[in-house]
């Protein structure tokens, strides 16, 4: 038995047990190296061990993402009565994702008797939003702060379409300044102009101005190129 520094003889290990000093000629435990940090994804922060992020989907070899598509806010109004007019167009070079609740899209979707057709109403209000799309990619979805999925064009906001998907789609800029969008494996997928059936996931699809992308069980999102 070491004792300590006071000549306590009740001492073991490196510190005594009675007054905690330090046992004469103890020497300190050196301390362990921190573990390496693991790889961590520009766009959501998880932990990554190849190139495209498990969580969100996001490819690193972008490098870090953009400041998310800024919203426009608009006044909220009844969805029955949202007109059936084009989009105004955005001024300057950037492209325009407009949102709506589209009745004629949910009535094809209880049509088609899709799940759960028969508990889904169709909003009585909604907000038409628009995102301007700006950087290389673009997700759609629902935000999901447990699985850290921050979509840039969020569907999040009430009344929730609950046919979408925390992570949808994704909006792919080309290098020709146009758009094409890829269904990243959605439970009730996505649909593009008038095709009838869902688009094949993971596969870039072409979008023209004015180009409708249908998903969930009332929401559409027109595409509108500047002038």
């Amino acid at each position: 038995m070491t004792p300590c520094t006071e000549d306590h003889a009740a001492a073991t290990g490196e510190y005594c047990d009675v007054c905690g000093l330090r046992l004469r000629g103890a020497q300190p435990q050196p301390a362990s190296s921190p573990p390496a940090p693991a790889e961590r994804c520009p766009n959501c922060g998880a932990g990554r061990e190849g190139r495209f992020c498990e969580v969100c989907g996001y490819d690193s070899a972008l490098g870090p993402p953009p400041e998310p598509a800024s919203e426009v806010p608009a006044a909220d109004v009844p969805a029955a009565d949202v007109p059936e007019t084009p989009a105004p167009r955005p001024r300057g070079g950037a492209w325009t994702a407009v949102v709506r609740a589209d009745r004629a899209w949910f009535e094809e979707v209880l049509r088609r008797n899709g799940p759960d057709a028969g508990t889904l109403q169709f909003p009585a209000f909604s907000t038409e939003r628009r995102f301007v799309l700006d950087g290389p990619q673009l997700a759609i979805g629902r935000r999901s702060r447990s699985r850290g999925i921050e979509p840039e064009i969020d569907l999040s906001a009430p009344p929730v379409d609950p046919g979408v998907s925390a992570l949808h789609a994704l909006l792919v800029h080309r290098d020709d300044g146009g758009w094409e969008v890829v269904d990243l494996d959605s439970t009730n997928g996505t649909i593009v102009g008038e095709r009838s059936d869902p688009i094949p996931p993971n596969t870039p699809v072409r979008l023209a101005d004015g180009d409708v992308v249908k998903v969930g069980a009332w929401t559409t999102i027109t595409l509108v190129a500047p002038d």
